[in-house]
C-alpha cells in the first residue's frame, strides 16, 4: 500500500497482510480505489460504498431465496408421468435414501449458509451509524468472514444445468419459477459478496481500547513480535489470546502448521480412491440398474455428443481434485526451498488452486438434483451411489487443507 505521507502514524493507521505478514501504512481512498499489499498484492481494503444500497440488495436476495423455496424448481416428464422438485428436495431426498451427510452438506452450502451470510450482512451494515462496536456486531462480522468460503450457490446452479443436460435426452425438462428466482438470487448474492469484500467495514466498528504496542510500516509483523489478525488485519501482540478489534481467537497456530495441512492433504487423497472407484449414482430404467462412476458419467456424456459438459465434469470432478492434492503437497515442500524471484509464481499457483477447488462440488450437486427430480419407480429413478460421500469428503478436506496453508512460509523462507 502506497502511503501519501511518509511520517509515522498511530498504530490504527497501519494494517497487516495475512498473506505475507507485511505491515503497510493506511491511506485514504477515493471512490473506486482500493489498497493492495505492496509485497504480495493481497487486497487489503477498498473505498467506502453506499451501505443502504448494499443492505437493500442483500434483503432482495434473501427474499428471492426464500420465495424460491416455496415454488417448484424443475419438472420433467417421461412416458406420460411427470415429476417436479423444489429446491429443498435436493437435500430432503438425499436424507430419505440415508445419505444424511450429503443432505446436510447440500442444505448448508446452498440454503442455510447463504441465509446466515445475508442476515449477518444486513445486520452489520444497517447498524453502522447506530450501535457502534459492541459484541453482537463483532460476532456477526466474524461470522460473515467464516461463512464466505462455503457459499456455493453458483456451483449448485452450474450443477443444475449439468443435470438437465444429463437427462434432456431421456425426458422433457422444464425450468420453473424456483429456478429463475434462484438464478437471480445467485447474481445478487455474488454482487453483494464482491461489494462487501471491498468495503472497509471494520473502520466503523473499531474498538476503543487498543493495545499499547509500537508498530512500524515497511517490516513484517513477525519481525516486530506482532501477529496479523486474518479477519480484520489488525496488528496484535504476539502473545495475544484474541484480536483487540474483532475478538477473533489468535491462539490457532496449530491450524496453520505444515503438519496440519499435510494431514488434510493426505486424508483428501485417501478419500479420492473410493470416490473414483465406486459408483457415484445408480440409475434404474425399467427395472435395470445402471451404476455409474464419475469417469463413466463423463464417457457417457462424451458418447452422447454433450462434449462441452463432459469436459466440465471431467475437469471439475477428476482433474481439479487430483491436481489440487498434488499442487498443495508440492507447494508445501517447495516452501522450504525457494528464492524471492519465484515466490509470486508459486503464490499465484496456490491462489488459483484454492479458488477452483470448490467447483469440484458440481458432481455432488448433480447427484442431489437427479435424485430429487428423477423418482419414477421402475420406469426411471436415480439413487445416490456409495462414492458420493467419499467424493464430498475429499472436496471438503482439500478445501480445509488450502485454508490451513500458511502462505507466509513462502516469504519467510525466501527472505531469510
Amino acid at each position: 500500500m502506497i502511503a501519501k505521507k511518509a511520517a509515522k502514524r498511530e498504530q490504527t493507521d497501519v494494517v497487516g497482510c495475512p498473506q505475507c505478514d507485511w505491515v503497510s501504512q493506511r491511506t485514504e481512498l477515493s471512490k473506486r480505489e482500493h489498497a493492495e499489499c505492496p509485497r504480495c498484492g493481497y487486497f487489503l481494503e477498498g473505498a467506502a460504498t453506499r451501505h443502504h444500497t448494499l443492505v437493500a440488495i442483500a434483503a432482495a436476495a434473501l427474499v428471492l431465496l426464500l420465495a424460491s423455496l416455496q415454488v417448484n424448481f424443475i419438472s420433467y416428464s417421461v412416458t406420460g408421468s411427470e415429476q417436479s422438485m423444489t429446491l429443498m428436495d435436493a437435500a430432503w431426498q438425499l436424507s430419505f435414501f440415508h445419505e444424511k451427510v450429503l443432505a446436510v452438506l447440500v442444505l448448508l452450502t446452498v440454503i442455510l449458509i447463504p441465509v446466515l451470510y445475508l442476515v449477518s450482512l444486513i445486520w452489520v451494515y444497517s447498524q453502522i451509524h447506530n450501535s457502534g462496536s459492541n459484541r453482537l456486531n463483532r460476532y456477526f462480522l466474524r461470522l460473515m468472514e467464516h461463512l464466505k468460503p462455503w457459499l456455493m450457490t453458483d456451483v449448485f446452479l452450474l450443477g443444475t444445468l449439468v443435470s438437465l443436460v444429463k437427462i434432456s435426452g431421456l425426458a422433457e425438462v422444464r425450468l420453473l419459477e424456483g429456478f429463475w428466482g434462484f438464478s437471480v438470487f445467485v447474481v445478487l448474492l455474488l454482487y453483494v459478496y464482491e461489494r462487501a469484500k471491498r468495503t472497509p467495514i471494520w473502520d466503523y466498528y473499531m474498538a476503543t481500547s487498543r493495545p499499547n504496542i509500537h508498530v512500524q510500516a515497511g517490516m513484517t509483523a513477525n519481525e516486530q513480535d506482532l501477529q496479523t489478525c486474518p479477519l480484520c488485519h489488525a496488528l496484535n501482540a504476539k502473545d495475544a489470546d484474541k484480536c483487540y478489534q474483532c475478538t477473533e481467537p489468535q491462539k490457532t497456530a496449530w491450524w496453520r502448521k505444515p503438519g496440519t495441512t499435510l494431514a488434510l492433504i493426505f486424508a483428501g487423497a485417501i478419500m479420492l480412491i473410493p470416490a473414483h472407484w465406486l459408483p457415484v449414482m445408480e440409475t434404474v430404467r425399467f427395472g435395470n440398474e445402471q451404476p455409474a462412476t464419475i469417469i463413466g458419467g463423463v464417457t457417457e456424456l462424451w458418447q452422447a455428443g454433450d462434449r462441452p459438459v463432459a469436459v466440465i465434469i471431467f475437469v471439475a470432478s477428476l482433474v481439479i481434485p487430483v491436481a489440487k492434492v498434488l499442487t498443495l503437497a508440492v507447494l508445501l515442500l517447495l516452501a522450504q526451498r525457494q528464492t524471492p524471484t519465484i515466490v509470486q509464481n508459486r503464490l499465484l499457483l496456490f491462489k488459483v488452486t484454492d479458488w477452483i477447488g470448490r467447483w469440484s462440488m458440481i458432481d455432488i450437486f448433480v447427484v442431489a438434483i437427479l435424485v430429487a427430480l428423477v423418482r419414477g419407480g421402475t420406469v426411471m429413478s436415480v439413487y445416490p451411489g456409495s462414492a458420493a460421500v467419499s467424493f464430498a469428503a475429499a472436496v471438503v478436506l482439500t478445501m480445509l487443507a488450502a485454508m490451513s496453508f500458511d502462505t507466509r512460509l513462502f516469504w519467510r523462507e525466501a527472505h531469510k
